[in-house]
């Protein structure tokens, strides 16, 4: 009876034994799995605050320049073998500054483009970020000095370029003329299909065609127009660039053009 009392009680404290390295093993364990869920969390917080921050900043800076949706168009211009221009508005985040593009052409084949820019007061009249990427993108070789060209709008700085791009090389040439008064800046670009230089004289004629539909209240506007019409050339038929400035029977040509009295 002695002997079976002392091997239970052998095998209690055994059991015993085991039962409290279990439990510490066990606290050791969880203890364990609490600092790594403590850690994950922390990581995942940091990563959440972080995106956030991030998400935070990119709201914050809105874009510079907002197009606008169905844009009115304020200007006309048609060139010769080019189908109607793709027209587009697009207006300075501020409110105080509007640009008016004309696309012309495909990408590949000859391509223009005209963009009427209106500063605002805090902006400088040439001191613009061209928003059609279309010549900060293209891959301009050594530009030959500026020289200008005669049109309705008077003396248009014009340059050389090279674009040199995956379908082969293009000859172009940008333009720039800006006004004071009103503030006002019209410039861009015209590439040919391939190596083939534009002669500027078609340029000239191009410009000549770029007409005002309307001035949106600004007197200052339809008066530079309503000049620049008087000094407007005629041009013959021999190129794309080249052909009459088509006759409109808008308030400018009435003006430009009075009925006479039988």
């Amino acid at each position: 009876m002695a002997a079976a009392a002392a091997r239970f009680s052998a095998a209690a404290a055994v059991a015993f034994a085991l039962l409290r390295t279990f439990a510490v093993e066990l606290h050791m364990t969880l203890t364990r799995v609490f600092v790594y869920c403590a850690a994950l969390g922390a990581f995942g917080l940091g990563i959440a605050e972080f995106l956030s921050r991030g998400a935070v900043a990119t709201q914050s800076e809105p874009p510079e320049w907002i197009e606008v949706n169905k844009p009115f168009p304020s200007f006309a211009m048609a060139i010769p073998d080019f189908a109607a221009p793709r027209y587009s508005i697009w207006r300075h985040a501020s409110g105080s500054g509007r640009k008016d593009i004309l696309a012309f052409g495909e990408p590949g084949g000859a391509t223009a483009v005209v963009e009427i820019h209106r500063p605002g007061a805090d902006a400088e009249v040439g001191d613009t970020e061209d928003i059609t990427a279309s010549i900060s993108d293209l891959r301009l070789s050594a530009p030959v000095s500026p020289r200008t060209i005669d049109t309705k709008f008077g003396a248009v700085m014009v340059e050389a370029f090279t674009d040199r791009a995956p379908a082969g090389v293009r000859s172009c040439l940008r333009f720039s003329r800006g006004f004071e008064e009103p503030r006002l800046e019209i410039s861009g670009w015209f590439c040919n299909p391939g190596p083939e230089l534009v002669d500027r004289g078609m340029l000239a004629c191009a410009l000549d065609r770029l007409s005002l539909l309307a001035a949106g209240g600004e007197p200052k506007l339809a008066t530079l127009f309503a000049r620049a019409e008087i000094k407007r050339s005629f041009c013959g038929q021999n190129s794309v660039f080249v052909a009459a400035t088509p006759r409109r029977a808008d308030w400018i040509e009435a003006v430009r053009d009075p009925k006479l009295r039988h």
